[in-house]
């Protein structure tokens, strides 16, 4: 007890850099993520995992068209981005149309899980209507598009 009464500074300093060091730990371990950036939401995702080969068979399928320049499709997460970059003058509810259709080349299950944006995007920065961004939540049935009045 006497090396604790005659070092009272010591053991008061050494006391608020563990309060310290404890409550940083708990702060890292609370706000930080541990793993990867999506948590435990991508639960379930290898049993309707979307493969390299089906993404450029899809990507072939959906430019399969006489007005549609490039087709990209990138997968994060839940969320299927299908980037369509048309010619000049395309007609846009047309195009809007063909991508409603070409959700027929998913699978019931991955259209239940993951959510899918079409970007139609057209060659000529200064189109008119372009670009449009559609978006099919994984519980809706339809695409709602951004310039929909």
């Amino acid at each position: 007890m006497n090396v604790i009464k005659n070092n009272k500074g010591i053991f008061i300093v050494l006391g608020i850099i563990l309060v310290f060091i404890i409550g940083a730990f708990v702060l890292f371990r609370t706000f930080l993520p541990s793993g990867n950036e999506y948590g435990n939401r991508l639960k379930g995702i290898e049993k309707v995992k979307i493969s390299k080969s089906k993404i450029s068979n899809l990507e072939k399928k959906i430019a399969d068209r006489k007005k549609i320049k490039k087709v990209d499709i990138d997968i994060k997460g839940r969320l299927i981005n299908i980037l369509i970059t048309v010619e000049d003058e395309t007609d846009l509810d047309d195009m809007k149309d063909y991508s409603t259709e070409k959700l027929e080349l998913f699978k019931e299950k991955e259209l239940k899980y993951y959510d899918i944006q079409f970007y139609l995007i057209n060659e000529n920065a200064k189109a008119k209507h372009y670009p449009a961004i559609g978006y099919k939540h994984k519980t809706s049935d339809k695409i709602k598009w951004s310039n929909d009045d």
